[in-house]
C-alpha cells in the first residue's frame, strides 16, 4: 500500500483510512479507547507500504505520530441519549471525499456508505440482551441507531471480531456470514507507574463500569461471607443512578461500609490498586474480550473471572472462573486467592507469562492481513 501524504484531497488510490477519531472523543477513556490506541500504535509502527493513513479529531495529538493523518472536526453534540445524527452528514461525507479503497471503522459512530469497509467488532452486548439495552423509552432512539448499525454489518468487506464469541454472536444475532469474521485478538495498554493510595486492609479489585452486563452483584454478595478485614474497591467511569443502585444493594447485603466506591481513577491510581490487590474480580454476564483480564495477568495479579467463552479466551489457564451467579462460589476463590500464597506466586508467573500471548504486534499484522485480503494486493 503506498504512503500517502498528508493534506491532499484525497488518499492515493490503494489506500485504507483508519478510524482514529475514538481518540479525540469521549471514547478515549473506555475500552474503545484502549483498543484503538493500541491498534493504532501498532499499525504506525508498521513499513509505510502497510501502514493505513488516521483520520483525527483536530489535531490528533492523542494519535501515535505519522505524517498520514486526515483531520475532521467531530460535531459536538450535547442531547442526553439522542445518539448525533451529525457525523453520518458530516464525518461520514468527508470519509467519502477522501476517496479511501477501504475504511477500517473502529466505532458504532461511524460507518459510511457508500465506502467499502471492515469494521472491528467489540461486542453484541446489547443484542444478546436487549431486554437490559434495547428497550423504548427515553432510549428509543438509541435502540433506533444501535439497530440501524447492526443491520450494516452484514455489508462490510470483513467483520475483525476481537473474541471468537464476538464472531459467533455477529453470525447468530447480526446475521453475517461466517466467512467474513476474521478473529484479531486485542492486547494490553502499557501498564503505567503505580502511583496513588491504596486500603491498608486487604483487598479485592473490580474496575471498569456499571452498565447492566458488568454483575458486580455476587461479588458484593460473596463480601458478606467472607470476614473482615477484607474489602472490595471499585472504580469506574460511572452515572449517578447506577452508582446508587450499588450502594443500595450493597446496603442490603450489609456490606456498605465495606466496599469502596471510588469513582473513575487516573491510569496510574488504578495501576498501584491493581498491582496492590489480593486478585481482579471480573464477574460480568458476557463481555467482547476482557481487558481487565488482560490487564491483572500482565501486573501478576490474581484473576476470578465469570466463566464465559470470552473471558475463557483470555485467561486461559492463568485465571480462576466462577459461575456468574454464584455468591458462594465467588466467596470461595476470593478466600482462596486471600488465604493461600501459592495463589499468588502462581499468578506472578502464569500471568504475565499467558499475557504475553497478546501483542499489538501481533494485531497490527492480522488487521493487515485483512487489508490485503479484502483489497487483493
Amino acid at each position: 500500500m503506498p504512503r500517502v501524504a498528508a493534506g491532499t484531497l484525497a488518499l492515493m488510490e490503494s489506500a485504507v483510512l483508519f478510524d482514529a477519531t475514538p481518540l479525540g472523543r469521549d471514547h478515549a477513556a473506555r475500552g474503545i479507547g484502549a483498543a484503538v490506541m493500541g491498534m493504532a500504535e501498532g499499525l504506525a509502527a508498521l513499513p509505510p507500504e502497510d501502514r493505513p493513513a488516521f483520520l483525527v479529531v483536530g489535531d490528533g495529538e492523542e494519535t501515535p505520530l505519522t505524517p498520514e493523518r486526515y483531520s475532521v472536526k467531530w460535531p459536538d453534540w450535547r442531547v442526553r441519549r439522542v445518539p448525533d445524527p451529525r457525523p453520518a452528514a458530516t464525518v461520514a461525507r468527508q470519509v467519502r471525499k477522501l476517496k479511501p479503497r477501504l475504511f477500517h471503522a473502529t466505532q458504532p459512530d461511524l460507518l459510511p456508505s457508500g465506502v467499502r469497509s471492515v469494521v472491528t467488532l467489540y461486542d453484541l452486548i446489547p443484542a444478546a440482551y436487549p431486554k437490559l439495552f434495547l428497550h423504548g423509552g427515553s432510549h428509543a432512539a438509541e435502540t433506533r441507531t444501535y439497530r440501524k448499525w447492526m443491520a450494516k454489518l452484514p455489508e462490510a468487506e470483513l467483520l475483525l471480531c476481537i473474541s471468537q464469541e464476538t464472531a459467533d454472536d455477529a453470525v447468530r444475532l447480526a446475521g453475517a456470514d461466517p466467512a467474513r469474521c476474521r478473529v484479531i485478538p486485542l492486547a494490553c495498554p502499557p501498564i503505567p507507574n503505580a502511583v496513588g493510595d491504596v486500603p491498608d486492609d486487604p483487598y479485592i479489585l473490580m474496575s471498569g463500569g456499571l452498565e447492566p452486563h458488568k454483575n458486580p452483584w455476587p461479588v458484593i454478595s460473596a463480601m458478606a461471607l467472607l470476614p473482615e478485614p477484607l474489602r472490595l474497591v471499585m472504580c469506574g467511569p460511572w452515572g449517578g443512578r447506577r452508582l446508587r443502585i450499588v450502594k443500595e444493594y450493597a446496603h442490603r447485603a450489609g456490606v456498605l461500609d465495606r466496599v469502596d466506591l471510588l469513582g473513575h481513577v487516573s491510569r496510574n491510581h488504578l495501576a498501584a490498586l491493581r498491582e496492590n490487590a489480593v486478585a481482579v474480580v471480573v464477574p460480568s454476564l458476557k463481555e467482547g474480550f476482557g481487558l481487565p483480564v488482560l490487564e491483572a495477568m500482565t501486573a501478576g495479579v490474581p484473576v476470578i473471572a465469570s466463566d464465559t467463552p470470552a473471558l475463557r479466551e483470555v485467561g486461559g489457564d492463568a485465571a480462576r472462573y466462577e459461575s456468574p451467579f454464584s455468591a458462594e462460589g465467588w466467596a470461595d476463590a476470593i478466600a482462596e486467592a486471600w488465604q493461600e500464597p501459592e495463589i499468588k506466586r502462581a499468578a506472578q508467573f502464569g500471568g504475565p507469562s499467558r499475557a504475553q500471548q497478546f501483542t499489538w504486534d501481533k494485531t497490527a499484522q492480522a488487521i493487515v492481513q485483512a487489508y490485503h485480503e479484502v483489497l487483493g494486493t
